[in-house]
């Protein structure tokens, strides 16, 4: 199966888009897809855990042509999926690495698949700093057959149970970020008091919302796991950037809503960060 993927097309050219874009380059035909294309190869510097440097091509999105390709990465914010996908059927591969649940059903219903990124990533420019070491959790919920990738630092794996790992990485995201943005706390603070309370509470509010179980002791070893980390919520509103706190928790209101399930804790965790960041 490995042969047979020759050419990546990676849609997104954020802080993941760049760190597989990069990663990926020394084994296959990479292009990224932004917003706006280049005649000149995108020389992108990686520094951290994984060091160098790899020139891709890149195109705008709007000049996409699916058959260029014979798998795609989509590495968006969750809002813009849907926008990057439009001109792709799934006749070739695309899976959607994009944090939270919102394009699950979106992705069934267009036949697409999907991945989970762990990897620790920021991005300057075209320059960025791979912070930690994880994997990429790739599947399908519509019968592909697994594919495999030369071995690299990304680390792609394939999962049969891929819904369960997105719900997963929804319930990490869910407790962790608004708390370490709303606290201005690094991960690891979650560990103790009074950080464990609120994360006890909000994985209680999710817990009947999902037929999947997830353990709370999954959430403690991805605290302790990323200890020293700074989210990507904490961040965005340390530098005043639009949080995905819409992606995240948006549709786990929405959830408890159709289910008549009432939340408290989350709502208002959902108010609280748009009034933080409205205030940045």
């Amino acid at each position: 199966m490995m042969n047979s993927i020759k050419r990546i097309g990676i849609i997104g050219n954020g802080a993941v888009g760049l760190l597989m874009a990069s990663l990926l380059a020394n084994d296959y035909d990479v292009t990224l897809y932004g917003r706006s294309g280049s005649s000149d190869p995108l020389v992108i510097t990686r520094t951290g855990v994984t060091e160098g440097t790899a020139r891709v091509s890149l195109r705008s999105s709007q000049t996409l042509q699916e058959t260029d390709e014979d798998l795609f990465f989509v590495t968006t914010k969750a809002h813009q999926v849907e926008e990057a996908t439009a001109r792709l059927s799934g006749k070739v591969p695309v899976f959607i690495c994009s944090n939270g649940i919102a394009h699950l059903e979106y992705a069934k219903r267009r036949g697409f698949h999907l991945g989970v990124v762990e990897h620790g990533v920021t991005k300057r420019g075209h320059e960025v700093e791979h912070r930690g070491l994880g994997r990429i959790r790739i599947g399908s919920t519509s019968g592909l057959h697994p594919l495999s990738f030369q071995e690299s630092p990304l680390h792609i794996v394939w999962e049969e149970e891929i819904e369960q790992v997105v719900i997963e990485k929804l319930f990490a995201n869910a407790i962790i970020n608004p708390i370490t943005a709303l606290c201005r706390v690094s991960n690891g603070a979650l560990a103790g008091s009074p950080y464990r309370e609120i994360a006890q509470s909000i994985y209680d509010e999710l817990t009947p919302l999902f037929a999947q179980q997830v353990s709370y002791s999954y959430i403690e070893t991805i605290i302790e796991r990323t200890a020293q980390n700074r989210s990507s919520m904490l961040r965005d509103l340390e530098e005043g950037r639009p949080t995905e706190v819409d992606a995240i928790l948006k549709p786990v209101i929405e959830k408890a809503e159709q289910m008549q399930i009432s939340l408290t804790v989350i709502p208002l965790l959902h108010k609280l960060i748009l009034g933080a960041s409205a205030s940045c």
